[in-house]
This record gives C-alpha cells, sequence and structure tokens, in this order.
C-alpha cells in the first residue's frame, strides 16, 4: 500500500478540493467536479489522490507514531516519553484537551473523512468512466473499485481504534459534509469487515505477474507500491483482533504467512523467511528498499518523497545524527530500555553483563548519555556502505530531509498477531512456535514455559520489543488489557472510554450533532 507522491500530487489536490465544508478549507478545485470523472486518466488520477490523502492522513503532525508510540494512561502505554517539548509531555501524560496545536490537531479527524470523502467520490463516479471512455474496461473497474473500498475500510478501522464510534459517511454529497451523530463502532467495524471481504477477492496478490485481477499491464504506474490481497487479509486480521474476534483474526493472518512467497516485490519475494535473519534485520523496511512491507507508505530520495515533517526520525534523532540538534522531542527512557530489552543476546539492544556497555546500537545509538537516541529507522546497516534515511542536516535539525517508510505491518508482526491469536484460542503449542521463531531470529533462546511465566506475556513484550517506534504500543496494550482481565483501573478506562481521543472543539462547533466522549466531557 506504498505510494510515489510526486505522482500523486495533483490528484490529492483536486480530491482534497472537494470536500470544502466537511474539511472546512478553501476550495481550489484543479479540475471541475462535473468534468472530474469521464476518461481512464481522470479515473487513475482519482484513485492515486486517495491513495496520497490516506498516507497525508497517518503522517500528517506525526499521527501514526504519536497516537501509537507516545500516549500514555498512568504510565501504562507508550514507550517513548519527551525530552522537551511540553506538546510531547502532554500526550505521553494523557492530557489530550491541552491547547497545544498538535495535540487539538490529533484530535480532529478531517483527514481521514478526505480519505473517505475521496473514496465515496471515486465510487459513485468512475462506473461512468466505462461508458464515456472506451479505453477504461469492466475489468479495471472492478480492480479500481477494490482499492477505494480497501482505503475507505481501512480508515474507518483506523479511526475507530482512536475515537471509538465516528461518524458513518458513505456517500459523497457531492463533496459536500453533511453533519452526522456518532454511529456505534461495531457498526463501523462490521462495515470495514465487509467491506475488505469484497476488495480481497478482486485484488491480485502481485502486479504484472499474469493474475486473472489485472486485466492488462502496466496499468496502474506504481503497480508495485498498491494494496494486494496481502493488505486486506493483514488489515482484516487486526480488525477482528481488535474486537477480540480471534478465530477470525488468525484465520486470515495464516493466510498472508501462507502466501507470503505468491507476493514479489521487484526481484525480492515477500517472504518473511528471507529478511527475517538477524544479520538482515530491517535491512529494507524502513529505508530505501521497502522489501517486506505488507502495508505502508515509503519515501524515497530517489523519487524525491523526502520531507522535513511525518517521519519519525523527525520526533527521535539528535546529535550525533542531526547536527546541533542536542536533545530529541522524544526518547526511550533508559531504565525503560533496560527493562524491555534484558536479554544480553537480543540483537536489537542488550547490555553485555561483564563490560556493562550495549551489545548492539540497532536500536539506541550513544546510550551513554541521559537521552539515548532512537536509531531503529534511521540506519539501515546490512546494506554496504550503510543507508541513512536523512539528508542535509541543518544546524538545528529544522531542514533535514527525512525518508524512513512508515510502516503499518510487516511478515513480523503479521506472526506474532498470529501467536496472540493461537494463544487466546487454547493453541499453545502454534503459538510457543510462532513466538520462538522470532525469538531465535533475534538472537533470543526458545520460549520456555516453566522458565518464562505466562505465554501471553511473552508474546506482547516480544512485540513491545520487535515493533518499537511502529505505531502498535497503545493499541496491544488495550488488546493486552482486554485479554488479561486482571486491571481494573484500566478496564474502567476501557468501560469508560477514556482508551480513546476526544474530539476536537472545532468539530464539536461546526456538528451540533455531535457529542464528546463522556470520558473527556469533563
Amino acid at each position: 500500500m506504498k505510494i510515489r507522491i510526486l505522482i500523486v500530487l495533483i490528484a490529492t489536490l483536486t480530491i482534497f478540493s472537494a470536500c470544502k465544508k466537511m474539511l472546512d478549507v478553501q476550495s481550489s478545485r484543479l479540475v471541475g467536479e462535473a468534468n472530474m470523472y469521464r476518461t481512464v486518466e481522470d479515473a487513475r488520477a482519482g484513485l492515486m489522490g486517495a491513495y496520497g490523502l490516506a498516507r497525508a492522513a497517518l503522517c500528517d503532525n506525526d499521527r501514526h507514531w504519536l497516537y501509537g508510540d507516545l500516549r500514555a494512561v498512568n504510565g501504562a502505554g507508550g514507550d517513548f516519553r519527551s525530552a522537551n517539548r511540553l506538546d510531547m509531555k502532554s500526550i505521553a501524560d494523557n492530557n489530550l484537551q491541552a491547547t497545544f496545536p498538535v495535540v487539538q490537531a490529533l484530535s480532529n479527524w478531517r483527514r481521514f473523512y478526505a480519505v473517505i470523502n475521496a473514496a465515496n467520490i471515486f465510487l459513485e463516479r468512475a462506473p461512468g468512466i466505462v461508458e464515456s471512455d472506451k479505453r477504461y474496461l469492466p475489468q479495471d473497474l472492478k480492480l479500481d473499485v477494490a482499492h477505494a473500498r480497501f482505503l475507505r475500510a481501512f480508515m474507518y478501522f483506523y479511526m475507530v481504534r482512536i475515537w471509538g464510534d465516528v461518524p458513518f459517511i458513505i456517500s459523497s454529497h457531492d463533496g459536500q459534509f453533511e453533519n452526522k451523530p456518532r454511529e456505534n463502532q461495531q457498526k463501523i467495524l462490521a462495515f470495514a469487515e465487509s467491506e475488505l471481504l469484497l476488495s480481497a477477492p478482486d485484488l491480485p496478490v502481485a502486479y504484472n505477474k499474469n493474475q486473472p485481477e489485472q486485466t492488462r499491464t502496466p496499468y496502474y504506474t506504481i503497480e508495485e507500491e498498491m494494496a494486494k490481497k496481502h493488505t486486506v487479509y493483514a488489515v482484516l486480521a487486526h480488525v477482528y483482533a481488535w474486537q477480540g474476534k480471534y478465530a477470525e483474526s488468525a484465520k486470515w493472518a495464516k493466510w498472508v504467512l501462507d502466501n507470503m512467497g505468491l507476493a514479489e516485490m521487484g526481484n525480492e519475494r515477500m517472504f518473511f523467511m528471507n529478511v527475517d535473519q538477524t544479520r538482515q534485520m530491517f535491512r529494507g523496511e524502513f529505508g530505501n528498499n521497502q522489501y517486506n512491507i505488507i502495508a505502508g507508505f515509503s519515501h524515497m530520495f530517489l523519487n524525491a518523497e523526502s520531507g522535513t515533517s511525518g517521519f519519525m526520525e523527525e520526533l527521535t534523532l539528535a546529535a550525533p545524527y542531526v547536527i546541533n540538534k542536542s536533545l530529541p522531542a522524544i526518547y526511550v527512557p533508559k531504565d525503560s530500555i533496560l527493562s524491555i530489552f534484558s536479554q544480553e543476546n537480543d540483537a536489537r539492544f542488550g547490555i553485555d553483563k561483564i563490560t556493562s556497555t550495549p551489545t548492539s546500537d540497532r536500536y539506541f545509538g550513544v546510550f551513554d548519555r541521559p537521552f539515548p537516541v532512537f536509531t531503529k529507522v534511521f540506519i539501515i546497516r546490512d546494506n554496504n556502505p550503510p543507508l541513512n534515511t536523512i539528508n542535509g542536516a541543518g544546524s538545528d535539525g529544522s531542514m533535514t530531509q527525512y525518508a524512513s517508510s512508515l510502516v503499518f505491518t510487516r511478515p513480523e508482526e503479521v506472526a506474532l498477531l498470529l501467536a496472540e491469536a493461537k494463544a487466546v484460542l487454547g493453541d499453545v503449542s502454534g503459538a510457543i512456535d510462532l513466538l520462538n521463531a522470532r525469538r531465535i531470529n533475534r538472537g533470543l533462546l526458545a520460549f520456555d514455559q516453566t522458565k518464562d511465566g505466562s505465554l501471553i506475556d511473552a508474546i506482547f513484550l516480544e512485540r513491545r520489543k520487535e515493533l518499537m517506534g511502529e505505531g502498535w504500543r497503545w493499541y496491544d496494550l488495550i488488546r493486552y488489557k482486554k485479554i488479561k482481565n486482571n486491571d481494573p483501573a484500566f478496564n474502567a478506562l476501557i468501560q469508560n472510554g477514556g482508551i480513546y481521543w476526544p474530539i476536537a472543539k472545532s468539530l464539536l462547533t461546526q456538528n451540533s450533532l455531535l457529542t464528546q466522549t463522556t470520558y473527556w466531557n469533563r
């Protein structure tokens, strides 16, 4: 689901302008709406615009990482803390109604509804192109519709995790926003399930590989970067897991892993055993060669996709990696690092018992300083020479160009999700096998039930280590607390809606049908 930003820029601006009332932005239409969907080029522009808006929604104000990696409640949640920014501190302290611009922006869902509106417009208008442009074949429409359905379902799932109940909008109303109340999240998730199940059969496992879902090649100019069956089923597995429907989650997570060998990316097979060895850890997931992303967005220097904001490195890097930037915006405290990575043989990070020095800098650099620097997504060390995801560091880091990928899911993440599902369902041996495959490839000993305690605890600890900095921690904690069901305070937080973000005051003012989440209506 990765996207080439330059290709979609004009299409994105066109679609974004079609949401004037919905987004409360000035309209700057590049193409009249009435004439937008007439040719095959319009169909491609509309679909690429929707993908571009999805990328913008997740990267804007570093949303993906701040929602998932920084937020905490009473010390439980994100592993990162603020070094010197009060807005970051407010998120880490669960002060989500603070007046800082970043916090206020994160409470606003308009970017996500821009994607949904773009998908709605496409689904309504693209079918007419089959008649107006004979080059646009019915099979082309079928494939494009699957992409639009996937993006809409993905955005709804993403929003439910953040706000719970959200307005349910599946028609464009000619680009004009219709005020609606919040709908029960179960209705939203049921819709997302349905849309994902409908879209997956019409998407190929690979593009330009004689797949029956794709009648001609090339069709998209970025075919290798778009959603495939694996993308959809991986997201579907998470939709089910979020609801505690672990039998269904296991079914689709297993499908993804069992069929990874079918999905090719360039000359590399998306087969996790090829890239899951310790010596090849993070060879390309975050850098210039995105071999192993199931769902995410790449930002390659080669394609001028780098930028100064919307990247994890922007938050986590400091000197000596960025010139004259003494402190990172966020960091993982030393005591947390030592507690999480307590085994010295862990290839991601460990402390040598004899020398008391780090055994690896794959995750953290300058550990001798008060604020260790999170380097996981910064340096791809298995290339020769190593590839950095930053360029042109300014005197204070403000002009630095970043280029790491936003990774929503990759095979290792899906494997640990399947282990979670199997453990909940009672398939202990299957869960242990999946867990051990990850542990051993990271230099750790196999899980031993007689010594290592709870299997569920071990799986979520492995997720915490493996996926640090990838936007999963807060959502993993919620699923973990629901499974364990032994923390009354957190259970009350779940019941009262405290796990969700408040709705921005600007949205409540704009739409009188909206109500604030009870927990935040204080």
